[in-house]
């Protein structure tokens, strides 16, 4: 899929629902930082976004790519998130990169309607700047095992064209969740030992071999 398509995708989404507050959105509690920053899946970005006044502060490793990505990002205001990756690729010769993103959730979930968010990861274009389009829906949100789908379009190198995940929410601490990130398919255990902290158990394919990572986050408000 072409960058052109893909950002066409990308307001799509965003236009798809009218952009209009809903009452009592749908949120698990183990949301957090994906690798690449925003709060999301394993890669991907969702339309999840920390609380309001709330942030997020997280760290990935990757076991033959990623040296180390700490991560923060902020919802200052409803329905935006804003935040910074620090990137230490492990390939010689690479730079270590302050990265800026940031999302904001057009729609929130109800009981009719998806949520919808759009954004951008590294603003600045210092590795990859990627524009995307998101819609996320719960399913079976008062059984036993709620589902969570995410399906989005994305105009970048890191992620170009159609992406998605799914989330189950086995535990009400533990989420089991698989990715399809545009090019290969990822797969994590978040959980959430102590409150407000998540552990990400994760194992992505960089289109060569499959690779182990681990992954923590903790959240709070102010």
């Amino acid at each position: 899929m072409s960058r052109v398509l893909a950002l066409a995708v990308c307001f799509a989404v965003a236009l798809a629902v009218p952009a209009i507050a809903q009452d009592d959105a749908v949120t698990l509690s183990t949301n957090a930082p994906s690798v690449l920053g925003l709060t999301g899946a394993v890669v991907t970005p969702t339309t999840e976004l920390p609380p309001v006044k709330g942030l997020n502060v997280g760290y990935h490793w990757i076991q033959d790519t990623l040296d180390g990505a700490g991560k923060v990002n902020a919802a200052p205001i409803p329905k935006v998130e804003i935040g910074a990756t620090w990137w230490n690729p492990e390939a010689a010769g690479s730079d270590d990169e302050l990265l800026f993103n940031a999302k904001y959730l057009f729609v929130e979930e109800d009981e009719k309607n998806p949520a919808v968010a759009a954004g951008v990861i590294d603003l600045s274009d210092e590795i990859d700047q990627t524009w995307f389009g998101v819609i996320s829906k719960v399913f079976n949100p008062d059984g036993e095992v709620p589902i969570t789908v995410n399906i989005g379009g994305a105009s970048g190198d890191t992620i170009s064209g159609i992406f998605g995940s799914v989330k189950l929410a086995l535990h009400e601490d533990v989420d089991v969740i698989g990715e399809y990130d545009s090019e290969e398919f990822n797969f994590a255990v978040r959980a959430r030992p102590y409150e407000d902290f998540t552990i990400d158990l994760l194992t992505v394919d960089n289109g060569t071999d499959r690779e182990f990572g681990v992954g923590a986050a903790w959240c709070t408000t102010w």
